[in-house]
């Protein structure tokens, strides 16, 4: 009985070593003439998509390619593509009285037609903030907010949603964060800021600041120099007279 046991169990082992030896063994595979002569479509070039947020446009170069590897019907489109549909917020100050707009769309959808969006403006007034929860209906219907004449009333943010009208897909949404200042309170013309060797240089002329001239000093400064110098010299005849008296 032990004899027939040890002989079972040897011949066990011996089956189970020689089975994965069986199982890995390489077989050639028959591939099928007609799979041999089969022939593909392959994406072999596209380009990045020409804006970063919303929607925009890429190029893709479309052969066929057989078993030989060579490309053959090649044929180039301008595909649709949408990397990330929420844009961020822009900041605009601006001043009362002003003309102003906002657009929420790039130049290349511009060319393809503004009738294939739909275009849904929101309005947060008074604050800066991207919290979709304080944002109220504004009343517009194009890509396109104008301002004849901004008041400081108009200042908030301004949210505006893109969506194809086909297939009602949102591909943009775009915050303007606007400011609206009145004019006495700041004055944004920086030239006008400008000294006169400031205003050379920014034209592109060369100045020479070192050329010997005395530097302007406003009337104030040259009354306060007079009396400094009238004192000065007031205490000097004061001190001699008194030292001549002693």
């Amino acid at each position: 009985m032990r004899t027939s046991a040890a002989g079972v169990l040897f011949g066990s082992l011996v089956v189970a070593f020689c089975l994965p030896l069986v199982v890995t063994l390489p077989k050639t595979l028959a591939i099928p003439k007609k799979l041999q002569q089969a022939v593909g479509k392959v994406i072999v070039n596209a380009t990045t998509c020409t804006v970063t947020c919303g929607l925009g446009f890429k190029e893709e170069t479309v052969c066929e390619v057989g078993p030989d590897g060579v490309r053959r019907k090649c044929i180039s489109k301008r595909l649709e593509c949408l990397t990330n549909w929420i844009c961020g917020l822009l900041h605009f100050t601006t001043l009362r009285g002003k003309e102003f707009e906002l657009s929420c769309l790039s130049s290349d959808i511009l060319d393809v037609g503004t009738e294939a969006f739909r275009f849904t403006w929101r309005l947060a007034r008074g604050i800066i903030s991207t919290d979709d929860e304080i944002f109220k209906p504004f009343r517009a219907s194009s890509h396109l907010v104008k301002f004849e004449s901004i008041q400081e009333y108009d200042s908030g943010t301004y949210r505006c949603d893109v969506q194809l009208l086909r297939n009602l897909r949102l591909v943009k949404r775009l915050y303007f964060g606007l400011r609206v200042l009145p004019p006495n309170l700041v004055n944004l013309n920086f030239h006008q800021s400008l000294t006169e060797n400031q205003k050379l240089m920014d034209k592109g002329l060369e100045v020479n600041l070192d050329n010997g001239s005395k530097p302007h000093h406003p009337p104030w400064k040259k009354k306060v120099a007079v009396a400094l110098g009238i004192g000065v010299a007031g205490g000097v005849a004061g001190g001699v007279l008194a030292i001549i008296a002693l």
